[in-house]
C-alpha cells in the first residue's frame, strides 16, 4: 500500500512538472517572472517530504544493521583468529618441552658403511636411519646429525675421532654418501 502511495505522488509530480500545469501556489517575483513555490501545508509536499524522511530513515537503519553486523562477524573472526594463535602458541611450547636437550659436540665428517652381516661392536645388528659408528663417543649414545636426524652410536670402526659413519642399506648408496660435513648434537 505504502509503495502505491509513493509511486502515485511521484507519477503526479512527475505529469506536474513535466507539463508545467499551473499550481495554486505559484508566486511571481518583484521583476514579474513565475515562480513556482511549495506551501508546506500543501498535502502533496507534506507526504512527499515524510516519505522521502521515512525512506531515509529506513535506509540509514539497514545500514546501521549492516554495519553492526560486518562488526559482529569481524570480531568473530578476531576472536577465533586470536584463540587459534593461543592454540598454537601452546602446542609448541609442548612440544619444545618434549624434545629432549641437546649439546653441540662439534663439525664431524660423515661417512657411510654398510653391512658385513656381523653384528655390531655393541652387539646389536645395524639398522638404516638408526646406526652410526664413532670412536670418540661411547656406544649407546643418543646423537643428532644436522639435517639428518637422530641416531644411536652402536658400533666402532677405524676412523679419526672427529669422524661418524652412518650405516647405510647398499653399496651404492655408500658410495653416493660419499664424505660430508655437518653439525652433530648429543641428546640429552
Amino acid at each position: 500500500m505504502k509503495h502505491k502511495r509513493l509511486r502515485a505522488i511521484f507519477a503526479l509530480l512527475i505529469f506536474v512538472t513535466a507539463f508545467a500545469l499551473e499550481c495554486p501556489t505559484l508566486n511571481t517575483r518583484a521583476d514579474a517572472e513565475a515562480v513556482l513555490t511549495m506551501n508546506e501545508y500543501d498535502a502533496v509536499h507534506t507526504d512527499v517530504q515524510r516519505l522521502l524522511s521515512d525512506n531515509l530513515n529506513m535506509q540509514i537503519r539497514k545500514d546501521l544493521k549492516r554495519t553492526e553486523i560486518a562488526k559482529s562477524v569481524a570480531d568473530s573472526y578476531a576472536k577465533k583468529d586470536i584463540e587459534a594463535q593461543q592454540r598454537i602458541s601452546e602446542e609448541y611450547n609442548k612440544i619444545q618441552e618434549s624434545k629432549p636437550s641437546k649439546s653441540f659436540l662439534g663439525n664431524y665428517e660423515l661417512t657411510a658403511y654398510i653391512a658385513t652381516g656381523n653384528p655390531c661392536a655393541s652387539g646389536a645388528y645395524p639398522t638404516c636411519n638408526h646406526t652410526v659408528a664413532c670412536n670418540s663417543l661411547p656406544l649407546g649414545t643418543r646423537i643428532y646429525i644436522e639435517g639428518y636426524g637422530e641416531y644411536v652410536v652402536e658400533d666402532r670402526g677405524g676412523m679419526a675421532s672427529n669422524v661418524i659413519d652412518v650405516f647405510v642399506s647398499d653399496y651404492n648408496t655408500a658410495i653416493n654418501f660419499g664424505r660430508r660435513t655437518a653439525d652433530v648434537y648429543v641428546i640429552e
